[in-house]
C-alpha cells in the first residue's frame, strides 16, 4: 500500500531535480567566457518504482526522479590532439620572433647595413685600381675596410646579446613550468579528495585542464589519468608528474660554448632534472624553440665568423701578391724578387691559413705568429682577429696597400722603386673576390688563380678529396661564391627559412583553429542552448510547484473537509 503522502515526495523530488539543472544552466551561462570551462549537465534518472496493488495484480508505480550526477561535457581525444599541436604552433610562433630580430639586424634597406660596407669596400678597391697611386684612394679602402670589420663586429656582438637573452628568457620559462606543474600537481590532490565519495570534481578537473594545455604550449607531453582520477605527465620518456608527486627542473651551470667545438663569446646551459642531474631535452613547444633560436644566431655567427676567415685568410693572401708604395721586397728561395707586403686585415708577421674539419664540419682558422707557434681558431674569435693593420694608422700608413703588380713600364721587375709607376692590377684582383666565383676565376687562368687554389678540400685522414676528374677540390671560407655572394646567399637562406616558418605558422593556426572548434562544440557554452534549458528547467520547475499545491489541497480536503476520521 502507498504512503498517502507518496505524490507529495514525487513532486518535491521534481522540484529538487529542476532546482538543479537551473542551478547548472546558470552555472554554465555564467562561465561562458571562462578560461578552460567546460558545460556541465545535470544527469537525471527515474527514481526506483514502488510495488502496487491492483486488480489484475501488482504494478509498479513511479516514484519520481532523482538527479545521478553533474557531469562536465569533455571529448578527450580533441584534449589529445590540442595538447599534440599546441606544442607546434608555440614553437614556431616563438622562432617566427628570433627571425623577426634577424631580419632586423641584417636590415639592409638602409645606408648603414652590412651589404653597403661590402659594396662600399668593393667600390674603393675599384676607384683604387683606376688611380693606384692616389692617396684619397688608398686612404678610402683602409676606412672602407676598417667599417666593414666595425660591421662584422658589431653584428657578432648583436647575436651573442641575442643569445644571452634568449638563456635569460629560458631560465624564466623553466620556472613557469615548475609553477605549472606544482600547479597541477595541488589540483590533482584536491581532485582525488573531492572524488573520494564518488562525486565529479568538475570545476577542478577543468582547472586542472587549463593548466595542462598552458604546459603544453611549453613542452611536448603526453597525458594519463591513474584509477583515483590525478594525471601522470611525461615529456621526452621522462615522468615529470606521477599523481601527486612530480620532478623538478633546473638550469644547470653554464659551460663556455667552445666546450661543444666552436667559439661563440658566450656560456651555454642545460636543463637538467634536479632530483637525478639527467639533461632534460625538450623536443618541442616554446623551450625547444628557444634552444633552436641560439642555435640560429649561433648559424649567423659562423656566418659573420666564415666572411672574417675569407678577409684573413684569402683576401690577406691575396694583398700580399701585389707591392706596396715603398717598394717592399724580398727574394724567394729560387732567386726571384718578390712582393714582401703586409697583410690588410690582422697583425703583420702573422699567418692565417683556412681550414676545414670533415668530422665536425666546421671552418677554422690557424693562426701561426712570427715566432712559428700556431693556433687554432673558430667563431667569435676569428672575428676578433678582423681589423685593419695597425701599420696603416702610421704616418703614410695607406702606402702600404698593395694595389699594383710588376711596375715597371717594359713590365719587368726592376727593383729600382723611383722608376716605378702604379697600375693597381693587384687592387683589381683584389676586388675580383668580392664577386666572381673561385671556379670561374680558376677555369678563366686569371692572374689571382694561385691564390684561390691555396686551400683545397681534405677527408679525415688529411688527403686532399678529388672530383670526377682527379682534381683537387677547391674550397675557402666564402664558399667559393666571393664575400658579396656569400652574404647575398646567407641573407636569402634567411628569408627562405623565415618565410617558411611564416607558412608553417599560418598551416599550424588552420589546424589549431579546427581543433578548437571541435572542443568548443562539445565542451563550449552555448547560449541559445542554455536559455532554451532555463525556460525548460523553469517550467519544470513550477509545473511540479503546482503539482504539489494539487495534491496539498486535496490531502487537505481529506483531512479537514470529509468529516471526523479514524472512527
Amino acid at each position: 500500500m502507498r504512503s498517502t503522502f507518496t505524490g507529495l515526495t514525487t513532486m518535491v523530488r521534481g522540484i529538487y531535480a529542476n532546482q538543479l539543472s537551473l542551478d547548472t544552466t546558470g552555472h554554465n551561462i555564467v562561465n561562458a567566457g571562462t578560461d578552460g570551462y567546460s558545460r556541465q549537465s545535470a544527469n537525471l534518472a527515474a527514481t526506483r518504482g514502488q510495488l502496487q496493488g491492483s486488480l489484475y495484480g501488482d504494478v509498479m508505480v513511479g516514484t519520481g526522479v532523482d538527479a545521478m550526477s553533474v557531469q562536465r561535457a569533455r571529448d578527450i581525444y580533441a584534449d589529445i590532439q590540442f595538447r599534440n599541436e599546441t606544442p607546434t604552433q608555440n614553437y614556431y610562433e616563438t622562432l617566427s620572433k628570433t627571425f623577426d630580430k634577424l631580419e632586423v639586424l641584417f636590415d639592409d634597406s638602409h645606408n648603414d647595413g652590412m651589404q653597403d660596407a661590402i659594396s662600399k669596400f668593393y667600390t674603393s678597391w675599384v676607384d683604387l685600381s683606376a688611380n693606384a697611386s692616389n692617396t684619397a684612394n688608398r686612404v678610402a679602402v683602409i676606412d672602407q675596410g676598417k667599417i666593414l670589420s666595425d660591421t662584422i663586429q658589431t653584428k657578432a656582438e648583436n647575436l651573442q646579446e641575442q643569445i644571452r637573452e634568449n638563456y635569460e628568457d629560458i631560465r624564466i620559462k623553466v620556472t613557469d613550468v615548475n609553477e605549472l606543474m606544482e600547479a597541477i600537481v595541488a589540483t590533482n590532490k584536491e581532485i582525488t579528495a573531492a572524488e573520494a565519495t564518488g562525486s565529479n570534481a568538475n570545476d577542478l578537473r577543468d582547472q586542472r585542464d587549463l593548466l595542462t594545455d598552458q604546459l603544453a604550449g611549453y613542452i611536448n607531453i603526453s597525458v594519463t589519468e591513474d584509477s583515483v582520477g590525478a594525471y601522470q605527465i611525461v615529456s621526452g620518456g621522462i615522468t615529470l608528474i606521477n599523481g601527486v608527486e612530480r620532478l623538478h627542473l633546473a638550469m644547470a651551470q653554464g659551460v663556455s660554448s667552445s666546450v661543444y667545438g666552436a667559439d661563440y663569446g658566450v656560456s651555454d646551459y642545460q636543463i637538467m632534472i634536479k632530483e637525478s642531474r639527467i639533461v632534460y631535452q625538450p623536443q618541442n613547444g616554446t623551450l625547444k624553440a628557444q634552444f633552436d633560436a641560439i642555435d640560429e644566431c649561433k648559424k649567423y655567427i659562423d656566418e659573420l665568423a666564415n666572411m672574417s676567415n675569407f678577409l684573413l685568410t684569402t683576401f690577406n693572401e691575396q694583398h700580399k701578391q701585389g707591392y706596396d708604395l715603398n717598394g717592399s721586397h724580398k727574394t724567394d728561395a729560387n732567386g726571384n724578387v718578390v712582393p714582401d707586403t703586409i697583410n690588410f686585415y690582422g697583425v703583420t708577421g702573422e699567418t692565417y691559413t683556412f681550414g676545414y674539419d670533415p668530422e665536425k664540419d666546421i671552418n677554422y682558422m690557424d693562426v701561426t705568429t712570427a715566432a712559428g707557434a700556431t693556433e687554432r681558431l673558430t667563431g667569435i674569435r676569428i672575428i676578433n682577429c678582423l681589423e685593419t693593420n695597425a701599420k696603416f694608422e702610421e704616418t703614410g700608413g695607406s702606402n702600404y696597400i698593395a694595389a699594383t703588380t710588376s711596375t715597371n713600364a717594359d713590365g719587368s721587375q726592376n727593383m729600382e722603386w723611383s722608376d716605378r709607376t702604379g697600375d693597381g692590377t693587384n687592387a683589381v684582383y683584389m676586388s675580383e673576390l668580392f664577386n666572381i666565383h673561385t671556379n670561374t676565376i680558376i677555369e678563366t687562368g686569371r692572374a689571382n688563380a694561385a691564390i684561390m687554389k691555396l686551400y683545397t678540400l681534405k677527408d679525415a685522414d688529411g688527403n686532399e678529396v678529388l672530383d670526377s676528374d682527379g682534381n683537387p677540390t677547391y674550397i675557402n671560407a666564402a664558399g667559393n661564391l666571393g664575400l658579396n655572394g656569400y652574404y647575398q646567399a646567407c641573407m636569402t637562406q634567411l628569408g627562405v627559412d623565415s618565410r617558411s616558418n611564416d607558412t608553417k605558422i599560418g598551416e599550424q593556426d588552420a589546424i589549431m583553429t579546427q581543433i578548437q572548434n571541435w572542443r568548443d562544440s562539445t565542451s563550449g557554452v552555448d547560449w541559445n542552448e542554455e536559455l532554451t534549458n532555463m525556460i525548460r528547467f523553469q517550467k519544470g520547475y513550477s509545473s511540479c510547484a503546482r503539482c504539489l499545491t494539487a495534491m496539498d489541497e486535496m490531502l487537505d480536503r481529506l483531512v479537514n473537509n470529509t468529516g471526523v476520521v479514524g472512527r
